[in-house]
Formats: C-alpha cells, structure tokens, sequence
C-alpha cells in the first residue's frame, strides 16, 4: 500500500491572522503545486470564530471537513458517442476509462469532495469497475449490470451497491436526449439516498492520488494518442497546456468538455495502467475479463513528462500501489484531478507520444 499523507484541520485561530482559501466543494485546482500551502495577512478586525480546513485524502485539493464525512461516490458513467459530452467528469476527484463489450470504453467516475448537480449519462455495471470501487469502499452507482457483473453483485453483501433498476429516486431521465443515453444523477442526491440507506459514513484508508514530492526530470510527453483495440477504433488524446497545468483531452478529434459548463476537462495526473483483458470464455456478449488484481507496469504522465511505473494489487480489497519503475519510490502525484486509462496488455491497443 502506497505512503499515504496524513491531513489535520487547519485551524485558522489568531485575530491578526487569516487563511486565504482555495475554492472548494465543486472546483478544481490547476496552479503550481506551491499554491497549495496557504498564505496569510496581518488584519486588524478580529476574526469571531475559527474557519476550519481540511485536504482531500484523494486528490490532495483543500476542502471542508465536512465533505469528509461522507462515503466516496463510484459512478459508472457512458462514453458512447450519443452520451457526449457528459457531465460532472470534471468535478471528479478520480476518474477511471476502462473498455467494455467491443472495445468501447466507459468511465467510472470517484466523488469525495465534490458536488455536482448533474453526474451522468448513468450506465450499467462491469466486473472490473466493481473491483475499482472496492478500493474506495464506495457507493457503487449504476444502472443494471451484465450477467458477470450481476452474480458478483447479488453475491457480495458487503458492496454499496446503488442500482438504478432497484434504487430509482436519486436519478432522473433528460428527454432531450435518447434513452438509454438520458439517465442523470446528482451528488446531493445520492448522498442524501446513501444517508437513508445507512450506508453514508466516512472511509479510512482511501486510495492517494497526491503527494509532497516534486515531479522530477523526465522523457518529454507533451502530447499522448491511446488508441484503445475494438470495432469502434476509438482514439483518445491527452494534450498538455502549460498555462492551464494540465492535459486537454480529446475524443475522437473532438474537444472533451463538460456538458453543463462547455469547459474543457483539464487532467493534472494520468495513470497507464497496462492489464491483461480477454473476453469472458462463456459470455454471450463478449464482457471482457480485466485484471485489476495482481501486478504490471504502466506509466505516469504530468507537468509535460512521463516516468515508466509499476503498479500491484495483491488482494481484491487491496489499495493499488502505484510504484515509480526505477527507484520503486511513491509516484510523484500532483495536486488535482487524476485520470488512470486502463488500457488491455497483448492486444492492438497502442499508445504514442510527441
């Protein structure tokens, strides 16, 4: 299990001395990683109570504590060409792309601090995405499930496992588009939900996606391609703008933004994390089977530059260890949104850099 950061609430107590605050719940942070240490002026008006802070156990942004007092939230969400552009991907703290049926990738989408008023399109469960939110210990949000999916799920009463076939208020269905690519949900909603359920507490440890460690020297990736294998030859592209401290990505060509917003998903850390995937032997629907158990190396690719990783998850609860291949010292992350691009080991899957 990776060195984790330990966080205290940063009491804000002097009456000369205020803290200067980063938003919070519902923002993402793009500046230098100096920005992240808070800053303070002399004031003469006395401050009448303690402003607390708090940081993202996740991410390593600032939030309140308050927003730590919740369960993760684990949203399955669509990437077929009808669902875009999606919603609330940007507001994540972590967000997962692994293939399913045909090659077509979908996200799983983390929510710790955040709040968005609108996560979705909203789509069914796979058995490799189960396995990415056991880590999180999260609300495991979905609607339906394949057939391999659905025997992992009926038979594990430790999951929270939030089906929209079974739990149908915290979501709503947008008729300006076509079902099934019109299926929403809410941060507000499925945590009020999760409070009814008595699932909706606090989770220690969680996974760590930040780190206090400057990103060293390495090979120039200013630009990636993934071409993920599949009849849909699907073409991802991650672009780094400097002036934004992050990659732009691009699907298919096309400028990958937020539905509500228009903004642009701007990505501070990317994870490849090279698996063995092959399809189930007995699926009728040619579900793949991908190995988020066990071990492999990947890359890490931040600030301009990438460095070559390993990755190990020894146990299906386990927390991936993401390693740095030559020192096998904690990967370098950086305050901010962090995708991990799944991508299948021994297959036509190919990944370029410029």
């Amino acid at each position: 299990m990776m060195m984790k950061r330990k966080r205290t609430y940063i009491q804000v107590a002097s009456i000369c001395c205020c803290t200067l605050l980063l938003p919070l719940a519902g923002c993402r942070w793009w500046g230098s990683i100096n920005s992240r240490s808070s800053s303070s002026h002399t004031s003469t008006t006395p401050i009448a109570s303690a402003v607390p802070t708090a940081y993202s156990p996740i991410d390593g942004l600032p939030t309140t504590p308050e927003m730590l007092t919740h369960r993760p939230l684990a949203v399955m969400v669509e990437n077929l060409r009808p669902s875009r552009p999606q919603s609330g991907l940007s507001q994540a703290d972590v967000v997962y792309e692994a293939i399913t049926e045909g090659g077509i990738t979908r996200f799983l989408a983390i929510f710790l601090q955040a709040d968005p008023q609108v996560i979705g399109p909203v789509r069914s469960a796979r058995p490799h995405f189960i396995d990415m939110a056991r880590e999180y210990q999260a609300v495991y949000v979905h609607c339906g499930e394949s057939y391999e999916a659905l025997q992992i799920l009926s038979g594990d009463s430790s999951l929270y496992n939030l089906d929209q076939m079974q739990y149908d208020k915290p979501f709503w269905r947008d008729h300006a588009r076509d079902a099934p690519h019109n299926l929403y949900t809410s941060a507000a909603k499925l945590h009020e939900y999760a409070m009814a359920l008595r699932w909706d507490s606090p989770v220690n440890p969680l996974p760590s996606f930040s780190s206090d460690l400057p990103l060293p020297v390495g090979v120039p990736a200013n630009q990636v391609e993934i071409h993920f294998p599949g009849a849909g030859d699907y073409r991802l592209q991650l672009v780094y703008n400097a002036q934004l401290g992050g990659y732009e990505r691009y699907e298919d060509g096309k400028l990958h933004v937020d539905r509500e917003t228009q903004q642009p998903i701007i990505v501070r850390n990317i994870v490849i994390q090279r698996v063995p995937a092959m399809p189930y032997t007995d699926s009728t629907k040619g579900t793949f089977d991908v190995g988020m158990v066990g071990s492999g190396e990947g890359v890490f690719i931040c600030g301009g530059v990438q460095l070559p990783i390993t990755w190990k998850k020894p146990l299906m609860e386990s927390i991936t260890d993401f390693r740095l291949l030559e020192s096998n010292s904690q990967v370098p992350f950086q305050p901010g949104q962090t995708w991990v691009e799944v991508v299948p080991t021994g297959s036509s899957a190919r990944i370029v850099y410029h």
